[in-house]
């Protein structure tokens, strides 16, 4: 299996799961910055940080330029004397030694494929759930329920409301099956959806050090930070902090409107709203800047637009605030890491009361959360939106712009909230010392590495304690079982040899079958290709040695005859 790293030197340890990390899950560089990416680079980080000594980690990623990032962004967090190994491509043998899998989605019953043929038990396959309004997400909630998933496998829930969701919709399926067969059906054993959030490192990591709960410090932070962002050091700062989006995040004119009502009430008293993020398109950008001139009252400074705020911008944001404001109203948000790396920055949090925030912010204690009406459509049943959705009439885009115009933020309860905290600097303090203190309780990396190891390993132990198991036959029909009667009769070979007349081994390197080789070979196109040039044959056993699988052998002598070069060998078919 293709690695960028060598074998661990003996004595290693290895970490209790390998993760699975594309460069879609992890790159903020390559990819848009969005929530399940940036919360994919926390956790290879995280983990990676908190080590131990002789302990190696394991990741899974796509190609060399991915692992190459990877291998950047991990090695500054290393502790010296861990160790990351890299391999290139999704395949068990480059992770089941370790003992589990970990992907980057909720798609368990994908990857569950990867134990055929094993016992069940061989290794577990654990996820995490990030957004859960797609329509591949539904089917693969819904697909938890039919796949052979087991008590060691494990759906990380990151918000009580998110693991609703998916219990709801595994429900729903369970329900629909027991219709389908006219009986009832036992519950499926697996996989199990422990809560665990997600977490961040500090968030002011990029400015000089300080301690963040000395008052002294931390206004003598917010003064140098309003210095380099040319804020005024009198003013109300109000943090918008993430993704600039009406349609998938928050839309502004709540917020917007109460703040031009707040300057309202107190016109001695300079307000000044700070959006820190990314404005995806021009046309979002245009639609942000319209309604800016809509409301020319207010003092909207933006870090960020087209091209997202650097993380150096992101913590002059958080060290000049005076408070965290977060409005959101959309199905997309099922946690809010947003939320978390302000209260790591000791500040106040005035939230509304949405999915994963209702974990975060404790009411009236770190901040304040503002009630948020629903208007969705009736219970069980599916409306022409969620008809049309599915139908793949309308896109994802307007399916969750059109339900967040559904979810009313309380506009004078926000405003109200806001306005408390503008008249109180000493509870300000106070709420933004105790979001700090529950950020290092339960959303810093510390404490969330250790929530997954204690998962990996109680999963291993529940492998363990299945004992002996026989080899699971796969869940998904093979492509030979489907198609086999599509041909005369099965191809068969143990050597093909080369002579006289025949297409030479090097074209296997034009452009018309290369890459297709490259993708039968699994790595070994090349040594192929010298074994037929320099012996003039090649063997079942020979392909097994040169790093063939298995299950491809058959494939890549049946190629070599289809193209000419090489024939059966008479006395081996």
């Amino acid at each position: 299996m293709p690695e960028l790293t060598a074998a661990a030197p003996p004595g290693s340890r290895l970490f209790p799961a390998a993760l699975l990390l594309p460069g879609d899950a992890f790159d903020t560089d390559q990819f848009q910055v969005l929530g399940r990416r940036v919360a994919g680079r926390s956790m290879a980080r995280g983990l990676c940080a908190h080590l131990a000594d002789g302990e190696e980690l394991t990741l899974l990623v796509s190609s060399e330029p991915e692992a190459r990032r990877l291998k950047e962004l991990l090695e500054p967090a290393l502790p010296s004397g861990a160790r990351l190994r890299l391999a290139i491509g999704f395949h068990r043998e480059s992770f089941q030694a370790v003992g589990a899998l970990h992907v980057p989605d909720p798609g368990l019953a994908r990857w569950e494929m990867l134990r055929a043929g094993q016992p069940a038990n061989r290794f577990s396959i654990t996820g995490v759930i990030h957004t859960l309004c797609s329509e591949s997400v539904f089917n693969a909630m819904a697909d938890l329920v039919t796949a052979p998933l087991q008590p060691w496998d494990a759906l990380v829930c990151t918000s009580s409301a998110g693991r609703s969701v998916v219990q709801a919709a595994m429900d729903h399926r369970h329900q629909a099956l027991e219709r389908r067969f006219g009986q009832s059906l036992p519950r499926p054993a697996g996989p199990q959806l422990p809560l665990i959030p997600l977490a961040v490192e500090e968030p002011l990591q990029p400015l000089a050090p300080v301690d963040v709960l000395d008052p002294g410090q931390r206004d003598g932070l917010r003064r140098q930070a309003r210095s380099a962002l040319q804020l005024p050091a009198s003013a109300f700062v109000l943090l918008f902090l993430g993704r600039l989006s009406f349609h998938s995040k928050a839309h502004p004119l709540p917020l917007y409107r109460a703040v031009a009502r707040l300057m309202q009430r107190h016109p001695g008293q300079e307000v000044i709203l700070l959006e820190c993020g990314h404005l995806f398109n021009s046309s979002v950008a245009e639609a942000y800047d319209q309604l800016q001139q809509d409301l020319p009252q207010l003092q909207i400074r933006r870090l960020g637009g087209l091209q997202p705020a650097s993380e150096h911008e992101k913590a002059l944001a958080l060290a000049a605030a005076d408070l965290f404001v977060s409005p959101a109203d959309n199905l997309q948000e099922t946690f809010g890491l947003s939320v978390i790396e302000a209260m790591a920055a000791a500040l106040p949090t005035v939230v509304s009361d949405w999915d994963g925030y209702k974990d975060l912010v404790h009411d009236g204690v770190t901040g304040i959360r503002v009630p948020i009406r629903t208007a969705f459509s009736q219970r069980g049943r599916l409306d022409p939106l969620d008809r049309s959705y599915r139908l793949g009439l309308i896109d994802y885009d307007n399916m969750i712009g059109v339900l967040s115009l559904a979810a009313v933020v309380e506009e004078d309860a926000l405003l109200e909230s806001l306005e408390r905290l503008l008249l109180d600097p000493g509870r300000r303090q106070t709420m933004g010392t105790m979001a700090r203190h529950r950020w290092q309780q339960h959303f810093c990396w510390p404490v969330v590495q250790r929530q997954y190891r204690d998962l990996w390993l109680e999963l291993a132990a529940l492998r363990q304690a299945a004992g002996p198991l026989p080899p699971a036959p796969p869940a998904q029909a093979p492509m030979a079982d489907l198609f086999a009667g599509y041909g005369t009769e099965a191809f068969v070979a143990s050597r093909v040899i080369c002579s006289a007349g025949c297409t030479p081994a090097s074209f296997l390197e034009r452009p018309m079958v290369q890459l297709f080789s490259q993708l039968l070979c699994g790595g070994a196109h090349g040594a192929v290709i010298r074994q037929l040039s320099d012996e003039g044959q090649i063997s079942d056993s020979d392909l097994e040695r040169l790093g063939v699988p298995a299950g491809r052998r058959q494939a890549v002598l049946a190629m070599l005859v289809k193209l000419g070069i090489a024939r059966v060998c008479a006395d081996a078919s």
